[in-house]
């Protein structure tokens, strides 16, 4: 199965010096079963993916009958230049994503972020506001497939507990890792073994029978939303 990843800093893709920082985009790529071109950058949000022309890259590379898995919302809400308003410009940059790979005979598939690692009293609390939300919207309105990474992450969290799920983070200790010798406690960007765990929601999902079938010429609509 052919796809093109277009996200931020938990999909995309970390040299070696990195490890053991993994994208989710990267781990799908080596467990086999998926040709992935993953266009994902570290910090991006809509706004700044289309600013930088990511966007048009990421079409570029996308061909007929292929996916583009679009999987944004860590960093729009940044008080910066990246910022996308959730109710308004968030939902218009995640429409222009999902036209683009329609326009190209593609199948868009839209993506709620991957949950971070922030407990209260044991029990995993949401940090993304209102943007899952919006992209479940999106997805509605505009009868695209959805894979909810949001949903699925928070339970798989919730699922290891606080100790055991550090090991999905990069909660490092001091001299671990070369690229680390401070150690690090990261409850945002997946280690190898988390990045493994949401890859794999992402391909049973993708393995389905609501992604077997290839867009027809002109950009075949996939009717059916995962959750």
């Amino acid at each position: 199965m052919r796809v093109v990843i277009a996200g931020d800093s938990t999909a995309s893709d970390y040299p070696p010096d990195r490890a053991p920082r993994t994208g989710w985009g990267q781990a799908l790529a080596m467990r086999g079963g998926f040709d992935v071109r993953n266009h994902a950058r570290s910090g991006a949000s809509t706004r700044s993916f289309i600013a930088a022309g990511l966007l048009d890259a990421a079409l570029a590379d996308l061909a007929e009958g292929e996916l583009l898995l679009v999987c944004f919302g860590h960093n729009d809400a940044k008080a910066d230049e990246r910022y996308s308003d959730p109710w308004t410009e968030f939902p218009s940059h995640l429409r222009r994503f999902v036209v683009g790979a329609r326009d190209r005979g593609a199948t868009p598939v839209l993506l709620t972020p991957v949950e971070r690692r922030h407990f209260v009293r044991a029990r995993l609390q949401p940090t993304h506001g209102a943007y899952p939300a919006r992209v479940r919207a999106v997805a509605r309105e505009e009868d695209v497939a959805l894979i909810d990474l949001t949903r699925g992450t928070a339970a798989l969290w919730q699922s290891q507990g606080i100790e055991q799920s550090k090991a999905s983070f990069l909660w490092l200790e001091p001299g671990e890792w070369p690229g680390y010798p401070d150690g690090e406690q990261d409850d945002t960007h997946l280690s190898s073994s988390g990045a493994r765990l949401v890859a794999d929601l992402v391909a049973t999902h993708l393995s389905g029978d609501s992604f077997r079938a290839r867009s027809t010429p002109g950009g075949s609509r996939a009717r059916t939303p995962v959750t």
